[in-house]
């Protein structure tokens, strides 16, 4: 997810993950699952969400996928074929990618009676598209930062309170690079690489009602800030590697990087040092960051819809996602379990910076091509955050690739 859910680093050879074998041989009773997996034990935690749905009296799900940099390849792949899964993982920011090949839900919700105002409305919101329901969530967010404390203390900086300016930031990265420091973990990953650029100036590469707009003035200039940072030492120079600011984070080697909440406890676990949260610096008036979540839905080659649609109301129902709460797989998109999340956690202050964080932020709307400018901003825009181009120059790049 990052997504961010949290992007996986591992590579692994799932049977079946690319095969449309399993999934031909779908029922009534037996039904396979499209996911995001990063490695055997993210597979069994899965596998026992799906083996909620198959208790419940519905029929059983199998659980498949690959890494999340390979999933979307390989997802269009298996929904171009007849072997298509039934049930089928989507992020928010991709939802409008996929409206060819999956079913809206508004009637399975309205046959079965879901109450979807128990569901946060930004997580619903942002798995529609024109109107339609494509997904119910399992997890929501706004993307924010995640920081080191003791590195903040040992060079002096001022620990980063929820509202901090880019002016602030500015002055936090002086004080690292004065004690042989960098502070910033450079992305080009797509949600994160926009969520830093329009809390910097409100530039945005997808406008709010989802068309793009890669030439935008103010996006190449926060294009052009995140190379100054990298030049001035304040920040790493940005990878290919999808994991490379969050490795850097966890090593140590950076102060802070830029994640959804989706991550946080699962980094809480690796680092060795006290970590704490706050927001995107802000440089303008208007949304800090953009949010995300990601959900489940059904193909249209599904045969069995309606038991796909039963399956995905266990999947998402508030012991399921309490139960991801706990495990910190998830910060949910039911309301009611968010509690759980927060007390999980055990960080000070997590729930107040969360707050702040949502209010400010707004869902990131999908594009047909978002998948596209996401590999695009791995090819070009690396070069405008390590100073081998201007923002102007690798936008006008990319607008001309999006173009053919």
């Amino acid at each position: 997810m990052s997504a961010t859910a949290a992007g996986a680093a591992m590579v692994l050879a799932l049977t079946g993950c690319s095969s449309s074998t399993g999934a031909a041989s779908q029922s009534k009773d037996s039904l396979v699952w499209s996911m995001w997996i990063s490695g055997t034990a993210d597979k069994a935690a899965w596998q026992k969400v799906a083996d909620e749905a198959g208790g419940n009296g519905g029929a059983k799900v199998t659980v498949q996928g690959s890494p999340f940099n390979d999933y979307w390849t390989k997802l269009r792949t298996q929904l171009g074929t007849g072997g298509a899964p039934c049930i089928v993982t989507v992020q928010s920011l991709r939802a409008a990618n996929y409206t060819d090949v999956l079913r809206p839900i508004d009637t399975y919700t309205k046959s079965s009676g879901t109450d979807l105002t128990a569901f946060d409305a930004t997580a619903l919101n942002g798995m529609k598209v024109d109107g339609k329901l494509y997904a119910l969530p399992y997890d929501t967010g706004p993307l924010m930062m995640f920081y080191n404390k003791d590195l903040f203390r040992q060079v002096g900086a001022q620990p980063p309170k929820p509202g901090w300016t880019v002016a602030q930031f500015e002055a936090a990265a002086a004080k690292f690079k004065a004690a042989g420091k960098t502070m910033f973990a450079s992305t080009v990953e797509d949600l994160n690489l926009e969520s830093m650029i329009l809390g910097y100036n409100g530039g945005r590469v997808i406008t709010s009602d989802g068309q793009l707009d890669p030439e935008n003035p103010k996006f190449a200039q926060g294009l052009d800030w995140l190379s100054s940072l990298v030049k001035k030492g304040g920040a790493t120079q940005a990878s290919a590697d999808g994991s490379a600011d969050d490795n850097a984070f966890v090593d140590q080697k950076a102060g802070l990087y830029v994640d959804g909440p989706w991550s946080l406890l699962q980094q809480k676990s690796k680092v060795s040092f006290p970590l704490g949260v706050t927001t995107i610096p802000s440089g303008t008036s208007g949304p800090s960051s953009f949010s995300a979540g990601s959900g489940f839905g059904i193909s249209k080659q599904c045969k069995y819809p309606e038991q796909a649609y039963r399956a995905i109301e266990t999947m998402t129902s508030e012991k399921i996602l309490t139960s991801l709460a706990q495990q910190g797989r998830a910060f949910p998109a039911r309301t009611a379990a968010q509690k759980t999340w927060y007390a999980n956690a055990g960080i000070d202050g997590a729930e107040s910076v969360f707050t702040v964080a949502q209010k400010a932020a707004t869902p990131l709307p999908g594009n047909k091509q978002s998948d596209q400018l996401n590999q695009l901003f791995v090819q070009y825009a690396i070069q405008a955050v390590n100073g081998q181009a201007t923002g102007a120059e690798t936008m006008k790049s990319i607008a001309g690739q999006l173009a053919q």
